[in-house]
């Protein structure tokens, strides 16, 4: 196969005593190349959403040996449904937390030096009224605090992402600005920026990638059903991959659950208590022709809901549930999705939402707490360890916060004890934010240029924009091993994308299944149905690598097919 040994882990892994032949991917291809750890690592990381992919990016970067299992894809949870910003902890000002507010608005500076090419400053604009705290002098008042506090927010940042001051706007300009909001009570607004994620997707990946490059081995499609003890001691994780059904025994000194909507499932089977409780998350992407700015408001409910544009369309959220759900619970049912859109209705009238405007929906479960007779976002990511439960050498992290991931990972490895270097225990080891892999676009267009002379190509302008939109600097190598494979064609007339971005997804970038490579590796989907013709195309990609049957190629594509809630037929093109 052309895949074959291209994942090479640098660790090897012992196998289970019953277990004798080859180990196969979760499409059921076999893998002997693709090598575990014999030797034990130093932290084997249960999940692989960003709060795991950065615990294995940090402790790799200080020298120790790390192995991550994931039992999706990577980023496929919450990683992959969230609201696709990065926020400076305004609302954590609202009650006082200038700590927490000094925290979050000092990682999501962090986070413009480590990807400054997959963000992009974006205004929020919340309606002020009568209200003595909804005045515009009360929120004007606030918004200088924030200012003061995040006062170093552009140090050092790309002059492109720069964050202007706060303010308050008057009744005429934010009519202006945002002209269906016809509230006779509005005064003006507050206007403040935080980020947008560009493509979240593709964010994660680089994360996992720096992970590796840093020396770390990952496998999605891996799931550990069981942790190992000897002597009472911790030894190890099992582990099963894929479809296949077999196991491995990784030996391990210290293993950390990141396991998202997961966590609940695992802490029962392994006797952990602290189970945390979850809601559902949810937004709705809609489709409705967007302005290039952020809307706040409250919905029925009380919580403040916001509106911002993605593709091109309107991202509305974050409904949540008011009761603690089941981990097994299924997705949102049509009556949970009728209640979303009238509460989206009555925070922002004027999009008057109906069910076939939506395209797509981000649903998943995440931490909650108790509060009064309602169940809400647990406010905090929390670190847990679980000596007193039997479990020596087992950690778990309760992450809650996209923007504050990579702080929730740094302490996870002091609780660890694994925050210095392994070669030098004795000195801390201070690692600031680092550029991840292909991040920026600095000499993207020579190399993409370069590649398309070399392989005698001329790009349409829109496919040449994409690639460097979403590679950065890989844009070059995905066209060189697109032209050498013959694979420069367009999945479908209407999609910039290209037939060879499924191959490098798989040859590069570890896409094993068809939504990996759809949804997460390309941008083919992360906006909607793709359509039938890209979609037909993507599978036919992957079946002549991966030598699909009819029935496993028919399995993918209904297996994508359910990702998505469209009003509606798809698209054909």
């Amino acid at each position: 196969s052309a895949l074959e040994g291209r994942f090479i882990g640098r660790h090897p892994i012992r196998p289970a005593a019953n277990t004798g032949r080859l180990w196969h991917d979760a499409v059921g291809m076999p893998r002997s190349g693709r090598q575990f750890p014999q030797s034990a690592v130093d932290l084997a990381v249960v999940g692989g959403g960003i709060h795991g992919l950065f615990a294995a990016l940090e402790a790799s970067a200080r020298g120790w040996r790390v192995a991550l299992f994931e039992r999706d894809d990577f980023g496929s949870g919450l990683s992959f449904n969230h609201q696709r910003t990065v926020h400076g902890g305004l609302r954590a000002l609202q009650s006082g937390q200038l700590g927490k507010t000094a925290q979050q608005i000092g990682e999501r500076r962090a986070w413009a030096l480590m990807a400054p090419q997959l963000l992009r400053p974006l205004p929020f604009l919340f309606p002020t009224d009568a209200a003595l705290m909804r005045s515009r002098l009360a929120v004007g008042s606030a918004l200088r605090v924030y200012d003061w506090v995040g006062r170093n927010r552009n140090l050092g940042v790309p002059e492109t992402l720069h964050l202007p001051p706060s303010r308050i706007a008057s009744r005429a300009e934010t009519l202006q600005l945002f002209p269906g909001l016809a509230d006779p009570s509005v005064t003006g607004s507050a206007i403040w920026h935080d980020y947008q994620v560009r493509h979240p997707d593709r964010l994660n990946w680089l994360v996992a990638l720096a992970a590796e490059r840093a020396g770390a081995v990952l496998f999605n499609h891996t799931e550990v059903v069981e942790v190992i003890r000897e002597g009472g001691r911790l030894a190890g994780v099992r582990v099963r991959r894929g479809v296949s059904g077999e196991v491995a025994d990784v030996l391990a000194t210290r293993v950390l659950l990141c396991a998202g909507s997961g966590t609940p499932g695992l802490f029962a089977r392994f006797g952990l208590r602290q189970a945390p409780l979850l809601v559902r998350a949810s937004n709705l992407l809609l489709r409705r022709p967007a302005l290039d700015l952020a809307l706040a408001s409250r919905g029925t409910s009380g919580r403040v809901l916001t509106a911002t544009p993605w593709s091109g369309c309107w991202l509305v959220g974050t409904f949540q549930s008011d009761a603690p759900v089941e981990a097994s619970s299924p997705g949102p049912s049509t009556g949970d999705i009728e209640a979303m859109i009238d509460e989206a209705n009555v925070a922002f009238p004027t999009l008057q939402v109906r069910p076939r405007d939506v395209l797509l929906i981000h649903s998943g479960l995440t931490p909650a707490v108790i509060r009064g007779r309602r169940a809400e976002l647990l406010p905090d990511s929390r670190v847990l360890t679980h000596a007193a439960d039997g479990h020596a050498g087992v950690f778990s992290v309760i992450g809650v916060k996209f923007t504050t991931a990579r702080l929730t990972a740094l302490e996870a490895l002091r609780v660890m004890q694994l925050a210095g270097q392994r070669h030098r225990p004795d000195q801390p080891y201070d690692r600031g934010p680092q550029l991840l892999p292909h991040a920026s676009v600095e000499g993207a267009e020579a190399s993409l240029r370069a590649a398309s002379m070399a392989a005698g190509v001329t790009l349409d302008e829109d496919v040449y924009a994409h690639l460097i939109d979403w590679y950065g600097s890989e844009a070059g190598d995905v066209v060189t091993l697109s032209a050498a494979a013959s694979r420069l064609q367009r999945l479908a007339p209407s999609s910039p994308v290209l037939d060879g971005e499924i191959l490098y997804a798989m040859e590069r970038s570890r896409a094993l299944r068809l939504g990996d490579a759809v949804l997460r590796r390309t941008r083919l989907g992360t906006a909607g149905h793709p359509g039938h013709i890209a979609l037909d195309a993507a599978a036919d990609v992957m079946t002549a690598a991966l030598g699909w049957s009819v029935e496993q190629r028919a399995t993918e594509i209904a297996d994508v097919e359910r990702r998505y809630q469209v009003r509606g037929p798809a698209p054909e093109g």
